[in-house]
């Protein structure tokens, strides 16, 4: 086998492995897994102007230049990407009735061998220690923000209740026991004052320019047999086309890392409802 075909072998499974690692916290997005290969080439290739690396496939500066340039370009690409509309076909959800119409959103799920009940009393009994990346992921956002200081919850403090209180960002929607949305308006990226949504009302009238609605949903469905399926989708619909660019490039950023505590919180659930936490 050439030295060529070893390298190439190489890589494709590194970034297999990249590419499953991504998927298992967040289901793969094109225009973030873009982004993120570009930011990874665009080291790359810098990296291999101080010294080229044979192992990359990369023997001389100037192929190095070009790898970071294309990554800076992909990079740009993603960002930049147009953003499509989706809407709900029809309503099944309670979530459907608050955000029939987005740009942005994320879904995630996981199967628990426990009733119903069981599963959604466990999943309000989770607490910011059970997200473990969360107080990390969290510092991040705020130094992109230009902020370089966040106050991280402790860890025994329920994440329901710490976002059902005044001054969180977020708004309970609606709680029929088995469903549960919650919402958020404003500009997430700016890292600034929340705006006063503070009712359902406040939510459903807010409507200000260049800003986002959020809505997301922790659901319990009965599967039968003792199983049951826990879901929580996320949906953002921005206010005008700047919103929808701005926020593009904020959650192309961001999508793994919500993906991750998702992910997180879902996984601290079905062990709280398999383990009788």
């Amino acid at each position: 086998m050439t030295e060529n075909a070893r390298t190439g072998i190489f890589l494709a499974v590194a970034a297999a492995l990249l590419l499953s690692l991504f998927h298992y916290f967040a289901a793969l997005e094109p225009t973030s897994v873009a982004v993120y290969a570009g930011v990874v080439l665009t080291l790359g290739g810098l990296l291999c102007v101080v010294k080229p690396i044979r192992l990359l496939g990369i023997r001389t500066r100037r192929a190095a230049a070009i790898a970071g340039a294309a990554g800076i370009l992909l990079v740009l690409a993603a960002l930049n990407w147009p953003v499509g509309t989706s809407r709900v076909a029809q309503r099944t959800a309670a979530l459907d009735g608050f955000m029939p119409e987005y740009h942005f959103y994320e879904l995630h799920e996981v199967r628990v061998h426990a009733t119903p009940e069981v599963a959604a009393a466990a999943l309000r009994r989770v607490t910011f220690g059970d997200i473990g990346v969360y107080s990390g992921l969290m510092r991040i956002r705020a130094a992109a923000s230009g902020r370089f200081r966040a106050a991280s919850p402790q860890s025994e403090v329920n994440v329901l209740q710490a976002l059902a209180r005044p001054g969180s960002g977020f708004v309970p929607l609606h709680d029929d026991g088995r469903e549960i949305v919650m919402g958020m308006a404003g500009q997430p990226w700016s890292g600034g004052r929340v705006p006063s949504v503070r009712t359902p009302e406040d939510y459903e009238a807010f409507h200000r320019p260049e800003s986002v609605k959020i809505a997301f949903n922790l659901a319990v469905r009965d599967e039968g047999g003792g199983w049951s399926r826990i879901t929580t989708e996320t949906r953002i619909r921005a206010t005008d086309d700047a919103a929808q660019r701005i926020m593009a490039r904020y959650w192309r950023t961001i999508y793994p890392g919500t993906g991750m505590i998702r992910r997180m919180w879902l996984n601290a659930a079905r062990h709280r409802a398999e383990n009788g936490r």
